[in-house]
């Protein structure tokens, strides 16, 4: 009886704790969307009451995808190497892969160059691409500490080199191929995880200096992106939003099938648990924000992307914790 009395005794505090963490996590996610939410309304603002035009959203765009982002990049990677570090950081790079990869694969199959959906290259954008950066660093800081931010850096650098490569490739398909193929290797995003990767290999590290405007121009990547995707969410019916099936399936696959997809090869390889839950909540983020932004770069459908941002961040906070709950049941 003793034994029983103890083994369940242990049942209900593992329960207990988990039931926590999942609690943690819905907290820290809610938070995180009305922050989102808060600032998309002062971009909605500001394009009702004509302080921002078209013009001026792309402009943020362009200043973002050009300056800003690359500089986010930069700043990530101005820390001293560490061989334990850098052993990680191999390991997230190819879990990264892993999880887009499979990603980019199931995109091309469902959303096919001839088929039916005349903005599929927007619809691939939105399903490979997650908003890893302001929805995953905060559980990933308050689950795992400086490690699970380590090991979310990584995601982000391979995310924002293929948002420079793939990414653009899909979105920029009315370029010449020559000049396409020129903007895959020489871009903002593919130069600065050079000069990131050097700065965290080599013991050369930024001055102060330039270090501190690097970090200045980083820090304006949440507000000014947010500010940005309100103005274009100003422009679309918001009813829309919310009868638009095609976003519900997009949200579905990049908040439910690919994670589950993700989830199941993770678990086949020999990965520590931390850094198994820290790609899962990366790659189980809702529609990156970039999709709104790239799109209305190159004139693609990005109110659709737009849509499909709001609706998907909206879903996550439901989705990431379920996410992370099976991933602590299955992972151990």
């Amino acid at each position: 009886i003793d034994l029983r009395c103890h083994a369940v005794l242990l049942l209900v505090c593992s329960f207990s704790r988990g039931a926590r963490k999942v609690l943690q996590i819905i907290q820290i996610l809610v938070y995180q969307i009305i922050v989102m939410f808060l600032l998309i309304g002062v971009g909605a603002f500001c394009y009702r009451k004509k302080y921002i035009n078209d013009d001026g959203a792309g402009q943020l765009s362009f200043i973002l995808t050009r300056i800003v982002a690359p500089c986010v990049v930069i700043d990530s990677f101005q820390r001293e190497f560490d061989p334990a570090l850098g052993k990680a950081l191999i390991i997230s790079v190819l879990c990264t892969c892993t999880a887009m990869g499979l990603s980019i694969v199931v995109s091309h199959l469902i959303f096919r160059k001839n088929g039916t959906h005349a903005n599929f290259a927007d619809k691939r954008f939105c399903v490979v691409f997650t908003n890893c950066g302001f929805m995953g660093l905060p559980l990933l800081d308050a689950l795992y500490g400086s490690e699970g931010l380590f090991l979310g850096s990584a995601f982000i650098m391979v995310n924002n080199l293929l948002l420079w490569t793939y990414g653009v490739g899909q979105l920029s398909r009315d370029v010449p191929r020559a000049e396409r193929l020129r903007n895959t290797f020489i871009n903002p995003g593919v130069i600065s995880n050079l000069i990131g990767l050097f700065c965290f290999l080599t013991p050369f590290k930024l001055p102060v200096v330039p270090a501190t405007a690097v970090s200045y121009l980083a820090s304006l990547n949440t507000p000014i992106a947010m500010i940005a995707v309100g103005a274009f969410l100003a422009q679309c019916d918001l009813r829309e939003c919310f009868r638009d099936t095609q976003v519900y399936f997009v949200s579905a696959l990049r908040l439910l099938i690919l994670p589950l997809i993700t989830l199941a090869v993770f678990l086949l390889l020999p990965l520590d648990h931390t850094l198994r839950c820290s790609m899962l909540i990366s790659a189980a983020a809702p529609v990156a924000m970039a999709a709104s932004l790239f799109g209305k770069t190159y004139g693609t459908d990005y109110l659709f992307s737009t849509r499909a941002t709001a609706v998907s961040t909206i879903f996550s906070a439901l989705t990431i914790p379920a996410m992370v709950a099976l991933c602590q049941l299955l992972g151990g």
